[in-house]
C-alpha cells in the first residue's frame, strides 16, 4: 500500500470516526430563507453546540422554505416531525394558533428601550402556550437578529403616511397591516421570501422592513429609497422550539448545552440591539454599495398616529381572541407600564 493510500485509508477512518461520534443528529428549522440573519445566527448555534459537545450534539440547520414549507408552516412543521426542532417567531405562527399574536407588535413601542420591560413577561407567556395547547418545549431563549429600527423602503421617494395613501403597500404582522389599513393606506402581507418579485413585478410598491433585510434579501435592488420608522419588538419570545417526546430523549447534559449556549447568544444579541450594530452597518451598506437613498424619518406626527392605531389593533385582537388573550395582554400592559 502506497502512501497516498494510506493516507486516503487514514483520512476516511477520521471521518467515519467523526460521524460514528454524533451521540445525537438534530435538524433545526429556520421560517426565513438561507442567507437570512436569523437563518445564519442559527447556523452559528449548531457550531458552538457540535464544538461544546466535541461533535457529539450534531445540528442542522434547514429553511423550510427549502423544504416546500412556508415560515407560516412552522408549527406544523414541527408537530409532524418533519424536523426535530424549529425556530418559532410568533407573528409568522398566529394562522395555527392565534394566541401567538398577543405579543406587543412591531411599531407600537415609542422607546426602544421598552422592549426590556416586556421581555420576561411576553417569553413566560410563549412558553405557557406552546406547553399547554401543542406539547412543545420552549427551548429558553433564542438567538435572534438583533433589529432594533423599522424602516419603510419605496421603489420611489415617500416618507409620509400621505404619500403611502398613494401605493400598494406591504407589511408583515396581521396587526400592522390592520393598523395601516385604518389610516388609509392599501396594505396586504406578503412573506419575506416573497417580498423581492412583489417589489419587481409592482405587486407592492414599498414594505416596512428591517435595514439589515433590505440589504441580505437584496431588497436595495427593486427600492430606490428609504425612511425611518419606528422601534422593532426584540421583546418577542423568539425561541427554539421542541416536541416533548423529542426533547425527553436528549441527555440532560445535552439539554444544558443547547440551552445555554441558545441563551448566551440571545444576550449577545440584546447587547447588539442596545447599540443598534446592525442597523449602523447595514445603512451603511446601502447607502453606499447598495445605491439607496437614506430619506428624513417619517415626521413624528405621522409615526405617532400608525402607534395609536396598532395600540387598538391589539387590544381588539386580544378581545376577539377571548378572556385568556385578554389576560395576557393585561400582563404585558402591566410590565410596560411598570
Amino acid at each position: 500500500m502506497n502512501l497516498k493510500t494510506l493516507a486516503l485509508a487514514a483520512a476516511l477512518a477520521v471521518l467515519a470516526s467523526a460521524a460514528q461520534s454524533a451521540e445525537v443528529e438534530w435538524k433545526l428549522g429556520s421560517s426565513v430563507g438561507p442567507q437570512d440573519p436569523t437563518t445564519l445566527e442559527l447556523e452559528e448555534l449548531a457550531r458552538r453546540v457540535a464544538e461544546r459537545t466535541d461533535g457529539r450534539f450534531e445540528i442542522e440547520v434547514v429553511p423550510i422554505e427549502t423544504l416546500g414549507f412556508k415560515n407560516v408552516d412552522s408549527l406544523r412543521v414541527l408537530k409532524q416531525g418533519v424536523l426535530d426542532a424549529m425556530s418559532i417567531i410568533p407573528y409568522y405562527v398566529t394562522r395555527d394558533e392565534p394566541l401567538m399574536g398577543v405579543f406587543v407588535p412591531h411599531g407600537m413601542m415609542v422607546d426602544p428601550e421598552e422592549n426590556l420591560k416586556v421581555v420576561d413577561a411576553q417569553y413566560e407567556i410563549g412558553k405557557e402556550i406552546l406547553d399547554e395547547k401543542w406539547d412543545i418545549v420552549q427551548i429558553d431563549r433564542a438567538p435572534f437578529a438583533a433589529l432594533r429600527d423599522l424602516v419603510v423602503m419605496t421603489t420611489e421617494p415617500i416618507n409620509t403616511l400621505d404619500g403611502l395613501r398613494d401605493i400598494k403597500f406591504r407589511h408583515f404582522t396581521k396587526d400592522g397591516l390592520q393598523a395601516f389599513n385604518a389610516l388609509g393606506v392599501s396594505t396586504q402581507v406578503v412573506p419575506s421570501s416573497e417580498l423581492y418579485l412583489a417589489l419587481k413585478t409592482g405587486v407592492v410598491d414599498g414594505a416596512v422592513y428591517g435595514p439589515t433585510y433590505a440589504q441580505s434579501q437584496s431588497i436595495y435592488e427593486v427600492t430606490c429609497c428609504f425612511s425611518y420608522l419606528s422601534a422593532f419588538s426584540m421583546a418577542y419570545p423568539f425561541s427554539i422550539g421542541v416536541n416533548k417526546a423529542t426533547w425527553e430523549k436528549l441527555p440532560d447534559d445535552l439539554k444544558a448545552i443547547l440551552t445555554e449556549e441558545s441563551h448566551n447568544m440571545w444576550n449577545e444579541s440584546v447587547e447588539r440591539w442596545k447599540v443598534g450594530a446592525a442597523e449602523k452597518e447595514a445603512y451603511d451598506w446601502l447607502t453606499t454599495e447598495g445605491g439607496m437613498e437614506m430619506l428624513d424619518p417619517m415626521p413624528i406626527e405621522d409615526r405617532k398616529a400608525i402607534q395609536a392605531e396598532l395600540v387598538k389593533a391589539w387590544r381588539a385582537n386580544c378581545e376577539a381572541l377571548g378572556e385568556k388573550a385578554v389576560g395576557y395582554c393585561d400582563r404585558i400592559e402591566k410590565a410596560l407600564n411598570g
